[in-house]
């Protein structure tokens, strides 16, 4: 059996994976919802794959490290990827690479002095896995309205960080690279390109640029050419579990964040949407990733009793007020059309609300 640890909302990346290429791990895969922990205190022994820990809050984190010693020191044999203890989120994963010189950029929070920043920046947030909140900033003064509009809008400044640009760019081409690792091995997931800075890991049958780099692709996806540094960045991360996104910024190699409960996202069912290369990409990954959970799968009639208070189910669940922010915060950065106008009205409201050209409200109605 092989357990995934995930909270309900972000359970959906390991489903789809299920649901298509991961059909035949259906009776070996089971999804435990953090919110849910009670199922552990008895279950059958497996490998456990703690997940969406940057989901958690503080208090929950600790919950899981609860969890992850009584595996470690009563069921040593059982393995268990993803130490809570060792783990960096991206905050702390970004800040040390930036101060060991693998990166050459660094980071703030937005409730952090900003002075030491190199501008352009822009701003994300720190755990979650919706891309970038803006477009690049050029100053100090710029970013401080951004935050300002942010808040309105809902955002926590020390849930936001500020992210200073790197110009990843071969002539004028953006590459992202991305790559998992599972256990001790490490593959490649997908290399895209974009004429945008904030590449995308999608691509339309049409798309001019993957058309041209057939070779490239091939050769990334086949030679697997940055196993070694991408193996030091997680050990250096404590993640056994993830995906890696990257990119190769004047010869040296630079990572952006490493996601811990990557996506598998499924194919389109019309095969005239889908592109050759992602194609391609998606078959040498599954058929390396399936092969090493096959080696991942711990099959034992043991049985695995753990202990779980029922103040840990508790600080487990997640509020009605968190749930509705995460959902509108979750829709503000989609790309339909819907979703777009949305983020359109709700952005100039903050805009004015920040300007007090709105002086009849304290918050943004968007919430």
């Amino acid at each position: 059996m092989i357990y995934f640890l995930l909270t309900r909302r972000n359970s959906f990346t390991v489903r789809n994976f299920l649901r298509s290429r991961g059909s035949a791990f259906s009776d070996r895969i089971r999804i435990i919802h953090w919110e849910e922990i009670g199922h552990l205190k008895s279950i059958r022994a497996g490998t456990f794959v703690f997940s969406d820990l940057d989901f958690l809050t503080p208090p929950q984190r600790l919950v899981a490290v609860r969890i992850f010693r009584q595996l470690q020191n009563r069921y040593p044999h059982v393995p268990v990827l993803n130490n809570p203890e060792a783990v960096l989120l991206r905050y702390d994963l970004l800040k040390k690479m930036a101060e060991s010189g693998i990166n050459m950029f660094t980071i703030a929070r937005a409730n952090e002095p900003l002075s030491h920043l190199k501008y352009p920046v822009f701003i994300r947030e720190a755990d979650r896995h919706t891309g970038t909140l803006t477009q690049l900033l050029h100053s100090e003064t710029e970013v401080k309205r951004e935050i300002k509009k942010l808040n309105l809008l809902g955002y926590r400044s020390e849930a936001l960080l500020v992210v200073e640009y790197v110009d990843a760019s071969d002539g004028g081409v953006f590459l992202k690279y991305s790559a998992f690792v599972l256990g001790d091995c490490v593959m490649p997931r997908y290399l895209n390109f974009s004429h945008d800075w904030n590449v995308k890991s999608m691509v339309s049958p049409e798309d001019v640029l993957m058309n041209s780099r057939k070779a490239e692709v091939a050769a990334y996806m086949n030679t697997n050419p940055h196993a070694d540094w991408l193996k030091m960045i997680f050990n250096t991360a404590g993640i056994t579990y993830g995906r890696a996104d990257y990119a190769l910024v004047n010869g040296k190699l630079q990572v952006w964040e490493i996601n811990l409960n990557p996506a598998f996202v499924r194919p389109p069912k019309r095969v005239t949407k889908d592109h050759q290369q992602q194609r391609l990409m998606r078959d040498v990954f599954y058929n390396r990733f399936m092969a090493e959970l096959e080696k991942m799968n711990f099959t034992s009639d043991e049985m695995v009793q753990l202990t779980i208070t029922r103040a840990d189910e508790q600080q487990m669940r997640v509020g009605l007020w968190p749930r509705i922010r995460e959902g509108f915060h979750n829709r503000l950065v989609k790309d339909k059309l819907r979703y777009r106008v949305m983020r359109k009205i709700c952005l100039a409201v903050a805009g004015l609300l920040s300007k007090g050209r709105i002086v009849s409200f304290k918050k943004s109605k968007c919430l």
